[in-house]
């Protein structure tokens, strides 16, 4: 079903139309954020007036921000439709990221990435307490990974690069979480409580771990505190259901009843960059790691608070696979080396802006096995369900062009080039030979009151 008035032929064509709207919207957030900005910026305070409640200039956001008149924020609210506390919220984020996010607010306005992914960066600096010039160095970081990767891709990053922008303040901020640590259970609410807190993160993990191992060893159908409640479960329990029912029962293995399981694996990665040698020569042997370590699907913490994360756990120290030693294997089947090697290789993946990590998906054959594609790194890339199907039954292309690129391209001629760095779109089909947006106007326009009746047909009550 079209609009009235636009006749879509095909999806070629609505694909393209939604191409272009995407533009469309993506202007028109650029035209609110300059516009925001260019009032900030010309507006003026009267300021010999000095009687109490008069307008005075205030912050307009975060650190490294200037101050506007504050009655501003009354005009532009009405504007947009808002409050003027909202007003407020709306004009702190544009100058915070025009102000401490430079190289972001460059790319928002060149028309790179959306404006409302940036806002959530300049977010997340300031509720981390985070000085401009912090930002300006995460601004960096962001504004080059979000040119090529998913905004879900990059906000997992964040924080890790929030620790790294500021480390001595990351270890304050840790500091005062301690003190905050705390555990509530709620009031009994249809035979229920709320249970919420706040924990060392060795304890969370630990904690969360014990749920899930106590979780799996509950049987179908019936809580473990089934006799209690006088009732039985008939269908399988879900694994939220069985977390929470797991809870009880760690209670009361504290209270003295049988050992409690074992904790599961946790995986931690650093990454580590090529130091130099005495004469300032790159050398293999001299290795810097990173001051922040990434807990495989929790976050981040720094490598100072590792001792504790991992005290009483037995450590195995893991380098990197080195993927040019590992030979092809002899048949469709992947070797555990070479799927360790694939997965550190690609973080996520490997579909155009694919955000699931990759040790959950399955490992493709760029090249199918059964068309010759031999079975090694080069030829292996993960891929969701849903894009293996995509790419088997959906008409996408794959080629794995080199080693580590993959270049896709979609049924209707769209062509994504994708590396372990994030996703490129490098190319789009030609332009149909009469777009629906390029027609020529109706001959009523060219009629000297054209313009009065476009204003009469809006402000007019449209009615069926």
């Amino acid at each position: 079903m079209s609009a009235p008035g636009i006749e879509l032929a095909s999806v070629a064509d609505a694909l393209a139309a939604l191409d272009h709207a995407t533009g469309m919207l993506q202007a028109a957030e650029i035209g609110q954020a300059l516009a925001i900005a260019s009032i900030c910026d010309q507006y003026r305070v009267d300021e010999s007036k000095l009687v109490e409640g008069c307008e005075r200039w205030v912050r307009g956001g975060a650190d490294g921000t200037p101050n506007i008149g504050e009655f501003i924020a009354a005009e532009i609210g009405a504007n947009l439709g808002v409050s003027p506390a909202s007003a407020m919220v709306r004009i702190a984020r544009v100058l915070n990221v025009r102000h401490r996010h430079p190289v972001l607010w460059q790319a928002v306005m060149a028309g790179e990435m959306r404006f409302y992914e940036a806002a959530q960066v300049a977010d997340a600096c300031v509720a981390a307490g985070v000085n401009a010039e912090a930002c300006w160095w995460l601004d960096r970081q962001c504004a080059i990974a979000l040119r090529i990767q998913p905004w879900s891709r990059v906000r997992s990053k964040i924080d890790a690069w929030i620790l790294m922008a500021d480390p001595a303040l990351a270890a304050e901020r840790a500091a005062r979480a301690a003190q905050a640590r705390n555990v509530g259970v709620g009031r009994i609410v249809d035979g229920h409580c709320d249970l919420w807190g706040r924990l060392d993160a060795a304890d969370g993990v630990a904690f969360d771990q014990a749920l899930d191992a106590l979780a799996a060893t509950l049987p179908d159908g019936t809580p473990a505190d089934a006799s209690r409640l006088g009732e039985a479960v008939g269908a399988q329990l879900s694994r939220d259901h069985r977390r929470a029912v797991a809870v009880g029962v760690l209670a009361r293995q504290a209270l003295g009843q049988s050992e409690l399981p074992r904790a599961a694996q946790i995986v931690v990665r650093i990454d580590a960059t090529t130091g130099t040698d005495a004469v300032g020569v790159e050398s293999a042997d001299s290795l810097v790691l990173s001051p922040v370590a990434q807990v495989q699907g929790r976050g981040a913490v720094l490598t100072t608070q590792l001792s504790g994360l991992l005290d009483g756990c037995t450590v195995t120290v893991r380098p990197v696979v080195d993927a040019r030693q590992l030979l092809p294997a002899e048949g469709y089947d992947i070797p555990d080396a070479m799927r360790l090697a694939v997965t550190e290789r690609w973080p996520v993946d490997a579909f155009p802006y694919g955000s699931q990590r990759s040790t959950a998906c399955d490992l493709d054959h760029s090249k199918p096995y059964g068309e010759g594609g031999p079975t090694e790194v080069g030829n292996l890339a993960p891929l969701k369900r849903f894009a293996h199907r995509v790419r088997t039954h959906g008409g996408w292309k794959l080629e794995q062009s080199e080693p580590g690129r993959l270049i896709w391209t979609s049924p209707h001629g769209y062509t994504y080039a994708v590396t372990p760095a994030g996703t490129v779109r490098i190319g789009r089909p030609p332009p149909s030979e009469h777009d629906w947006w390029n027609q020529e106007p109706p001959d009523w326009l060219d009629e000297p009151d054209g313009i009065e009746r476009i204003s009469e047909r809006r402000t007019r009550p449209f009615l069926r």
